[in-house]
């Protein structure tokens, strides 16, 4: 009794869900242009399989399943995929069949990835993570020990990618601090860079002190007297041109008849 009432509390566990209602989760993979390529198709599909705690033979089925149109053939009339045992040799085949772009394309594209100026970190880390798997870990290895090698150099180029497309001073605060891993280093960053942004909008403009009655009087008689000097200048020009060489007299310089105007202007404004 005991033991079909616990039976009967595992089924009705609102967190269990059955594989049908998982698989509908899983994306169908066409082999075109539309829909996801083969790598994203069986990463999704691991990702559902591990929330479902499917085995491995319910993996290869629903797998097979979600192959439709032109590779549809491939999933259940060939004679290796027939064979495999396990899911990781169905995946290996999968991926040496569909994955056909050519991997110095890919690293191409993994290490020119650079975060757009309109787009976050997590984002860019996201995207860099993604380039970095199709480019080191596309086709996991039957042996353990070169799968474990592929892991180890993947973290390493993912953590050298993003730091290279760091500012400096970001760059330089986050090698202090000696993350340890990927996603270390993406708190960092973020940390970072929103204190730079809170410490941009608490910095205070620079206030205006406007300039007092005397300073505004000041300019205004400097002013006049440039005009002056200006003035006078032409016209004695004026003049000499006028009455010709010969008939200068001693008269008043320039110099002498600006102070007498300058000691008449200070008059009339003092």
């Amino acid at each position: 009794m005991n033991e079909q009432a616990t039976k009967m509390t595992d089924r009705d566990d609102p967190l269990e869900m059955s594989t049908l209602m998982l698989a509908d989760m899983v994306p169908s993979f066409t082999g075109g242009d539309t829909g996801p390529d083969i790598g994203d198709f069986l990463k999704h599909l691991e990702q559902v399989g591990r929330l479902g705690g499917w085995r491995d033979n319910e993996l290869v089925c629903i797998a097979r399943c979600k192959m439709v149109g032109a590779v549809h053939d491939f999933a259940w009339w060939d004679g290796g995929v027939a064979a495999a045992a396990t899911f990781s040799e169905f995946k290996y085949l999968a991926l040496k069949r569909f994955d056909t772009e050519p991997l110095i394309f890919k690293t191409d594209r993994f290490l020119n990835a650079r975060q757009r100026a309109d787009k976050g970190v997590r984002l860019c880390a996201s995207r860099l993570r993604m380039l970095g798997t199709a480019t080191l870990a596309s086709s996991d290895s039957q042996v353990p020990v070169k799968a474990s090698l592929r892991h180890e150099i993947l973290a390493e180029q993912l953590l050298s990618q993003f730091l290279l497309g760091r500012r400096d001073p970001v760059r330089r605060f986050v090698l202090s601090r000696d993350p340890n891993t990927f996603d270390e280093t993406i708190a960092i960053v973020v940390k970072e860079e929103q204190n730079e942004k809170v410490s941009r909008s608490h910095s205070l403009p620079v206030r205006y002190v406007e300039e007092n009655t005397d300073v505004h009087e000041m300019h205004s008689r400097l002013d006049r007297l440039e005009k002056l000097v200006e003035s006078l200048a032409v016209r004695n020009k004026s003049s000499r041109l006028k009455l010709g060489p010969s008939n200068e007299g001693p008269g008043l310089g320039i110099g002498e008849e600006v102070c007498i105007r300058v000691d008449a202007e200070r008059s009339g404004i003092g």
